[in-house]
């Protein structure tokens, strides 16, 4: 079983890992700092050196016996809410999905793939990679995404999937062009919510809509917009892939069943129960509505939900508002415990260049003033904070928790 795992996650961090999974090898990027886990792990070995000396080791031509329901790899989520957990993820499960998201998004034996996306997350070790190995195509291999390196390599590519991050960073540089596409079929989003704003900006800058998809460590690819860029819908994840189903819970929460299923945490089975249902669906945890035709809209995690005053404030409604005026380059919206209302609703942003123009007090006016026309008093932010950079994870999702953390005693009286 393999395990990929953050090179940049700290002692502290990895210890965790070992401790859970117990694995028998650990290839090592900096062999020194490592060096703790040599009493718990019995090899712990150098990636550098394992590369050059398996280039001069002779083939293993034997095959594995392994079957569609033994694991392949176990991931470990991001933690968001306690320790990571390590999904158990099956052959069988890679293999369906795989196949699945090479047939909804057309690749081919000719495409050429500019991969950048980590290889420590399901995102680029998993179904950006594996695109491109079943259908026997080419990648543009490059080690991370910047703006200049997409600027250079994009030109010879013919498709690219990325995380929101990536294709907000691309529109904000005026050297990003039609011509910088030329050769682009498609760009795919997951791993995090696209913006209608973002999708927009995107169309009209390349006139290509980008495709977003939907799914999680736990399902791997589960909803995606179709190929047929007509029927791509800003703010949507599209409808479930042929073979995959969705539905909605009593309380708006999605739940998932299909092919390419984890087989459950690893090491904590009441946790595994936890998650299905009685009848075998698994609980994303996700708050989102389903259209007449099927297609998933991702309100936000259940856990972001905002209760004031007794009713429901989905957060993504607020921050969709808000990505869409030009003085906003990105903004997010959480919940501040309040001692009249339970909770409140707190804005985050981040200034355009339209923006940096305005004080953050008259910058806060105009993002209040706009909920206040679209939305219901409920739903308007108390207070609006501006930051010169949000927090981020390693896949460049938003870190509510910590914005949470920051603004906990925000109406906490002294």
């Amino acid at each position: 079983m393999y395990i990929p795992l953050n090179p940049g996650y700290t002692k502290r961090e990895t210890t965790h890992f070992v401790n859970d999974s117990k694995p028998k090898i650990l290839v090592s990027c900096n062999v020194e700092a490592d060096k703790p886990f040599q009493d718990a792990v019995k090899h712990v070995i150098c990636e550098n050196a394992l590369a050059k000396s398996s280039s001069k080791a002779s083939p293993v031509l034997e095959n594995e016996s392994v079957t569609g329901a033994d694991i392949a790899s176990v991931c470990y989520t991001s933690g968001t809410t306690g320790l990571p957990k390590g999904a158990m993820i099956t052959h069988g499960g890679i293999r369906a999905n795989a196949e699945s998201c090479v047939e909804a998004w057309h690749f081919h034996a000719n495409d050429v793939q500019y991969h950048v996306l980590p290889s420590y997350h399901i995102h680029g070790l998993f179904i950006s990679l594996n695109c491109s190995l079943l259908s026997r195509s080419s990648l543009i291999w490059q080690p991370k995404f910047t703006v200049d390196n997409a600027l250079k390599w994009l030109p010879q590519a013919t498709s690219m999937m990325g995380v929101p991050t990536y294709f907000h960073r691309l529109i904000h540089d005026e050297r990003f062009s039609q011509d910088t596409v030329k050769n682009m079929r498609v760009f795919v989003s997951g791993s995090a919510p696209l913006s209608p704003a973002v999708w927009e900006d995107f169309k009209k800058r390349t006139g290509i809509p980008i495709l977003e998809r939907y799914g999680m460590t736990e399902t791997l690819v589960s909803t995606t917009n179709p190929y047929e860029a007509s029927k791509r819908l800003a703010g949507s994840v599209g409808p479930p892939l042929p073979g995959y189903q969705v539905r909605l819970n009593k309380d708006e929460v999605l739940e998932y069943k299909g092919p390419s299923i984890f087989k459950g945490y690893w090491n904590l089975p009441e946790k595994t129960k936890q998650d299905f249902t009685d009848d075998g669906w698994f609980i994303t945890g996700d708050v989102a509505r389903i259209d007449e035709n099927g297609y998933v809209y991702i309100m936000g995690r259940g856990k972001d939900m905002i209760i004031s005053g007794g009713l429901n404030v989905y957060p993504k409604e607020v921050e969709d508002i808000m990505d869409n005026l030009e003085i906003v380059k990105e903004s997010a919206v959480v919940a501040a415990p309040h001692a009249d209302f339970g909770e409140a609703v707190v804005a985050v942003a981040v200034k355009s260049k339209a923006g940096e123009k305005l004080s953050d007090e008259e910058f806060g006016k105009q993002l209040i003033a706009a909920v206040k026309k679209e939305l219901a008093n409920y739903k308007v932010p108390k207070k609006v904070f501006v930051l010169d950079e949000m927090p981020r994870n390693a896949m460049g999702k938003i870190q509510k928790k910590q914005l949470r953390e920051d603004y906990k005693n925000l109406f906490v009286s002294a």
